[in-house]
């Protein structure tokens, strides 16, 4: 039970509603979800991460595209590298799970650990990563969340 509340906490926060304003949202908001993903490629052009995170989800849940689980990897990784740590909190979902991705402990650790550090509640989810890591796995994990932070942009 506690799995099923987690996956409903984490995935089902549909679309972001940080920019309320947004129009890709509004479009989203009436199931219009073509334009919703048209507006959102013009500003992942732009460089804005929460359209990334946002077009990652349509197609994680497959609204107005075909799931593509490979394809909102991509896009959740681009936005958490981005900076958005609702991505970073995704991404170390899809790493955990093997969604769109292998599976990799380390890796859901890591992204959970840095969502936390951004403001994003992730710690149910880094304790079930972390009860898949072994000590020396603990060790390494450490300095691979140090590359990682060095890697991400932040704006």
């Amino acid at each position: 039970m506690a799995k099923l509340f987690l996956l409903v906490l984490i995935l089902l926060n549909p679309i972001s509603d940080l920019h309320a304003d947004d129009i890709g949202y509004k479009h989203y908001l009436k199931g219009n979800y073509g334009k919703a993903l048209k507006i959102w490629k013009q500003e992942v052009g732009e460089g804005k991460r929460e359209a990334m995170y946002n077009i990652a989800l349509l197609y994680f849940f497959g609204k107005g595209v075909e799931k593509n689980l490979p394809l909102a990897y991509e896009y959740c990784k681009k936005a958490a590298y981005s900076g958005s740590a609702r991505a970073m909190n995704n991404l170390a979902y899809m790493y955990m799970r093997g969604l769109g991705t292998e599976k990799d402990y380390m890796s859901a650790y890591a992204w959970s650990e840095i969502a936390i550090e951004n403001g994003y509640n992730s710690k149910k989810l880094k304790d079930n990563a972390s009860m898949h890591l072994t000590p020396a796995m603990h060790y390494d994990v450490h300095k691979f969340i140090s590359k990682l932070k060095k890697e991400i942009r932040r704006d």
